[in-house]
């Protein structure tokens, strides 16, 4: 097999599965929205969802890819980049989702605002003992400044992060298990 029909394929279902767990994401965020919930504000049940849209669906292009496109040797980076474009996709997406939401809904931004002060002013005395009170209040501005654009990309920036080190996670995991059972077949 050529490395042209490879990449494509690997663009192939990275983007099904990206575009899947788009779809997933973002009606996460319109779910969140519709409980009261701020889905811009990064909470720990958030937190536990996106990591498992960025685990489930990498794993399952990795499995279809494995299993419908890949012939030789497996690579760490046929993972890798798999993985990058379905969770690529899926934050370009809720980007793209969250930024609209907020042009149409600024109530968003206010409440991020709000939540963002509160967090802040929670955390005040040892935010002050540490940064001083000039750097106090130059945060506090900023948070009352801060665009929709601004918690969009905040929000991408979360996102790309985790699910980078998520995906290669994956990748590493993979590839070893692919070593190991190289290896056994192999010797036998």
């Amino acid at each position: 097999m050529t490395e042209k029909p490879l990449n494509r394929d690997i663009l192939s279902v990275g983007l099904k599965y990206g575009l899947v767990g788009s779809v997933i994401a973002i009606g996460l965020f319109f779910a969140m929205k519709g409980l009261g919930e701020n889905p811009l504000i990064w909470t720990t049940p958030k937190l536990i969802l996106y990591s498992i849209i960025f685990i489930l669906f990498p794993l399952l292009a990795l499995a279809e890819f494995r299993r419908y496109h890949w012939e030789g040797k497996w690579k760490f980076w046929y993972g890798l980049v798999l993985g990058i474009v379905v969770y690529g996709t899926i934050c370009l997406s809720t980007f793209l989702t969250d930024y609209m939401v907020m042009l149409v809904d600024s109530n968003l931004v206010t409440s991020y605002q709000e939540a963002s002060l509160q967090s802040l002013e929670s955390r005040r005395d040892e935010f002050l003992e540490q940064f001083g009170e000039e750097q106090y209040n130059q945060t506090q501005e900023t948070i009352t400044m801060i665009t929709a654009a601004e918690i969009a990309l905040d929000d991408l920036l979360k996102k790309l992060l985790l699910g980078f080190f998520l995906t290669a996670t994956i990748a590493l995991a993979v590839n070893i298990i692919s070593s190991l059972r190289s290896r056994t077949i192999s010797n036998s």
